[in-house]
């Protein structure tokens, strides 16, 4: 019998102190059966106490190194649900939103070049005025970040609100044209991530772009 499971998990992420059984399996949605059960494993596992108040028993929750490895376990599963559910959505929406910047990079190179806020799940979207609301109550809905409040959470999304953008399709993805991701890597100096865009598309960037490709 495995521990580690969706009930498992998502007691040990949303329990209170205080909790009965009772209200537990209503907050999380599983049968009080199913709870009972694995709340008496976790028990055993001293990650949790059952404790007699009046005719009511109540969990108390101990923090030991196993419920602290629960909660980073359940961070995680989290952060590539919420993850999923975000690119998932970008390909099927019709709101005319687009990548940009760092994010544009990952996707025109086809992962050839990942910046460092790409790798941590942050993302830039350029949306349209008339489409911020809709969007926002998506990212609302389904508690992904992009206020600056909640930065630290990941995925986080870097809004920009614009509008008359151009939007060009790479792998169903909405992203900012090439000939303009190329002009922001030129005011950058961003040299390598224009090499990797000259060899990828057979550009001529310049001439020690032109270089690196005759040498070849």
């Amino acid at each position: 019998m495995s521990l580690v499971n969706e009930i498992t998990e998502l007691i040990i992420a949303k329990t209170k102190n205080g909790d009965t059984i009772h209200s537990l399996a209503k907050k999380i949605g599983f049968a009080y059966s199913a709870v009972y059960k694995w709340v008496k494993v976790l028990e055993s596992y001293e990650i949790i106490y059952l404790i007699k108040k009046g005719n009511k028993t109540i969990i108390k929750i101990n923090k030991n190194l196993i419920y602290k490895k629960f909660l980073e376990l359940h961070k995680s599963i989290d952060i590539i649900e919420k993850d999923k559910i975000f690119w998932n959505f970008v390909k099927k929406t019709k709101l005319k939103i687009r990548f940009t910047k760092g994010t544009a990079v990952a996707i025109w190179t086809r992962g050839g070049y990942i910046t460092g806020d790409f790798i941590e799940r942050i993302y830039n979207l350029e949306v349209d005025k008339n489409d911020i609301k809709n969007f926002e109550k998506f990212l609302q809905r389904h508690n992904i970040s992009y206020s600056e409040k909640d930065i630290k959470n990941r995925p986080f999304i870097y809004i920009t609100i614009e509008k008359n953008f151009r939007v060009e399709k790479v792998n169903n993805l909405p992203v900012m044209p090439l000939n303009e991701l190329i002009k922001w890597c030129k005011e950058l100096y961003l040299d390598k991530i224009l090499e990797e865009l000259s060899l990828l598309y057979n550009l001529n960037l310049g001439e020690k772009y032109s270089e690196i490709l005759t040498n070849k």
